[in-house]
């Protein structure tokens, strides 16, 4: 299973965009969101399951990511096991990864959901009942560190906005 964040928000898909509108109501169900390794040259996603380091240990879930940026230099020949966003088993050595890149972001509608249906997000809406038209933003306080430093950008929207056309 490929690591994954849980996160309350919902998500807008309007074409070929999607956004994850954050939302810490009662009644939101949760999502689940993996951050993609890259890989240096053609820039293929991973969506990591596994790390074993040059010793054999098991590094997994989200414990892969500061392990990489506490390590991932000092072990080049480390391995990730992992998924492409089309399911296909990826194996890739550290020293073919970016490691100082930020990680593009994936949402699944489920924990368990296939590892093929994530959803590639590239932005992260706050809602602001103040916001006549979406305006850049910064990450609220109680966000993750991964999801942060994630590969999106992050809008104030008013709550009723539901196109995601500001994304051109």
């Amino acid at each position: 299973m490929i690591a994954k964040e849980s996160v309350q928000g919902s998500l807008l898909i309007d074409g070929g965009k999607a956004a994850l509108r954050l939302d810490a109501g009662e009644n939101v169900s949760p999502l689940y969101l993996s951050y993609a390794l890259v890989t240096q040259g053609p820039g293929h996603h991973v969506l990591p399951s596994a790390l074993l380091d040059d010793w054999g240990k098991e590094i997994s879930r989200l414990q892969i990511y500061p392990w990489l940026r506490d390590n991932g230099l000092r072990f080049p020949r480390a391995e990730v096991f992992g998924r492409s966003p089309n399911g296909q088993s990826l194996q890739y050595f550290v020293r073919d990864l970016e490691l100082f890149g930020a990680h593009p972001v994936y949402a699944f509608a489920t924990e368990d959901a296939p590892d093929a249906s994530g959803v590639l997000v590239q932005a992260v809406l706050i809602d602001d009942e103040t916001a006549a038209a979406p305006r850049p933003a910064t990450p609220p306080d109680g966000v993750s560190g991964l999801l942060r430093e994630g590969q999106v950008t992050w809008w104030a929207v008013n709550p009723r906005q539901a196109d995601l056309d500001f994304l051109d």
